[in-house]
């Protein structure tokens, strides 16, 4: 009987020590801006969320049908949920030689913007869907779940996101389980912006709202601004005589097929770099990335496109007007694939800001 009752007692220290621990999970960041909605699971518990709200290191984060919210993480990664959106964290480690992120998403929109995580470990995030498990080694991206697809948004960015493995260029998206990738357009844009905008219905001090309205200047802590500084210039004058940079994007024709193509235009000097060009070969899956060059006069030329692991090289050269509705560019491309006698894919291209 003394026995029973100290397996007893024992069996009951174990319990409180293990609700304990679980009370205790270690707070990883904060909420910076909501709306009415929005909960954490957390210890088997559903805890609503507001303004300040501390989200745990295994929370599983829930939007309702009016709930949105973003969080700031400890180590500056910002989360940005949209309504209808499930995202479950299963490690949050800020601090020492191995930090990581990785969450998975059951469905909705979100929003990531990379911290210092990234930086220390650039192999260390990743964000798991039905459909696709995306590598990040630092940029701003978004993910879309429903209806039995993922896609993934890349914004800007002059490193690399892979999806299952392919990489995205900075201005795409791809669709699972398809696969399919495909230039990123203005509706794109203003569908993440919206989905995830969120207000904070609280009045007076505290923390105010980081996302923000397409056309809100700000500092680098902007989500929207980060995500289209590129856009600032749509409506452009007659000259390069402009802040900003301009996104370039189009189509490629050749007897080969259809490609894509996008860079990056900075609108005070004419340079052109994060050059991508997609190949409409069906042997050149992967794009070729890494374009530079710039626009003189109404003359545009871009080269140092690559995809090294199938020794392809590119280059783009035709001309470049400006309109009130912005910037447009056609001309020539080539494509030059490995060996002594190489296949070489020649053709036109024609494009515009977005």
């Amino acid at each position: 009987m003394i026995r029973n009752a100290l397996g007893r007692g024992v069996l009951a220290l174990c319990l409180i020590l293990l609700v304990a621990s679980a009370c205790a999970a270690k707070d990883v960041g904060q909420v910076i801006s909501f709306k009415a909605g929005v909960t954490a699971q957390r210890g088997g518990q559903a805890v609503e969320l507001g303004m300040k709200s501390p989200v745990g290191e295994k929370d599983v984060l829930t939007t309702d049908a009016t709930g949105r919210a973003q969080i700031l993480f400890d180590d500056d990664t910002t989360v940005a949920l949209g309504s209808n959106t499930s995202l479950s964290l299963e490690t949050v480690v800020a601090e020492g030689s191995n930090p990581a992120f990785r969450a998975r998403m059951g469905q909705g929109v979100a929003r990531f913007i990379t911290g210092k995580i990234v930086e220390k470990n650039p192999d260390g995030f990743s964000v798991v869907t039905p459909d696709a498990t995306v590598g990040i080694r630092g940029t701003i991206f978004a993910v879309q779940v429903g209806n039995g697809t993922t896609v993934v948004y890349v914004f800007n960015t002059t490193k690399q996101v892979y999806v299952n493995g392919v990489l995205v260029p900075s201005g795409f998206k791809i669709t699972l389980p398809q696969g399919t990738i495909s230039p990123m357009t203005p509706a794109d844009y203003n569908f993440v912006s919206g989905s995830v905008a969120a207000n904070n219905p609280a009045t007076g001090g505290g923390v105010q709202p980081v996302l923000a309205g397409p056309t809100a200047g700000g500092g680098s802590v902007t989500p929207t601004t980060l995500a289209q500084t590129q856009f600032a210039a749509q409506t452009l004058g007659e000259s390069f005589s402009k802040l900003g940079n301009a996104n370039v994007s189009g189509g490629l024709t050749s007897e080969l097929g259809s490609g894509s193509f996008s860079f990056q235009v900075n609108l005070a000097n004419g340079g052109v770099t994060n050059g991508v060009m997609q190949s409409g070969h069906s042997d050149w899956p992967n794009p070729l990335t890494g374009g530079t060059g710039s626009i003189s006069g109404s003359s545009l030329n871009v080269s140092g496109f690559t995809e090294p692991e199938m020794s392809l090289t590119g280059s783009m050269s035709g001309t470049a007007s400006m309109t009130g509705a912005g910037l447009s560019v056609s001309g020539n491309y080539q494509i030059t694939g490995p060996g002594s006698t190489p296949t070489v894919e020649n053709g036109t291209f024609s494009g515009a800001s977005r």
